[in-house]
């Protein structure tokens, strides 16, 4: 049987005051850079500046005012003043043919007339109304009412804002033409009113007019 062989082991421990034969490096912090995130960034940056840039430019020339020598150193007042009134729609002047009567809704016609023919006025009357000493002037007042079936008016006449006649009328259709008349003299020389008024005295239509001699 071999003999065993007895193995020993030596370690060395530093002692007190004894240096390391080797310096070992400091740690240190490397560095790496990701190349393409840094030029898509940069990209996307100088696009955000031109766009930028852009924007501001357009508003700036949007906001520019008219240089001074494009405005015009004087207005023609009367100038422009006849043109407006040249574009205005002509005016048509109808009192030659029909005549001139201040109506509401329920008169459809008022006038003054010499005579009534088949409820219908004839000769028109030229005011102010002239008379002669020879024979007096008979004078109607002409009216045709709508929409006041069943209601109640009155032709008054008034000399110098008295009221010397008054006749009542009863309508009896939608449509309803009336008329009354006055008598005039060579010494009726003054200022008349012929009106029509409803039941509650408001007045419907008038008319003034003058008596003068000839």
């Amino acid at each position: 049987m071999a003999d065993k062989k007895n193995i020993k082991i030596k370690v060395r421990y530093p002692t007190v005051g004894s240096k390391p034969k080797k310096n070992l490096p400091a740690p240190g912090i490397i560095t790496v850079w990701n190349v393409k995130r840094i030029l898509l960034v940069s990209v996307c940056v100088v696009l955000v500046l031109v766009s930028i840039f852009f924007f501001i430019k357009e508003d700036a020339q949007k906001t520019d005012l008219q240089p001074e020598a494009a405005l015009p150193d004087k207005i023609d007042v009367q100038k422009t003043d006849q043109q407006a009134q040249a574009a205005l729609p002509e005016k048509s002047d109808d009192s030659s043919s029909k005549p001139k009567t201040e109506i509401n809704k329920n008169v459809r016609r008022a006038l003054l007339a010499y005579w009534i023919h088949k409820n219908e006025p004839v000769g028109a009357v030229s005011l102010p109304l002239k008379i002669s000493d020879k024979k007096p002037v008979k004078l109607y007042y002409f009216v045709e009412l709508t929409g006041m079936k069943g209601r109640t008016v009155f032709h008054e006449w008034l000399l110098d804002g008295a009221r010397i006649s008054r006749k009542k009328i009863n309508i009896s259709a939608d449509i309803w033409r009336t008329a009354s008349r006055q008598i005039f003299y060579y010494t009726d020389k003054h200022n008349w009113t012929v009106r029509v008024v409803d039941e509650k005295g408001r007045i419907i239509n008038e008319k003034h007019f003058d008596v003068i001699f000839e």
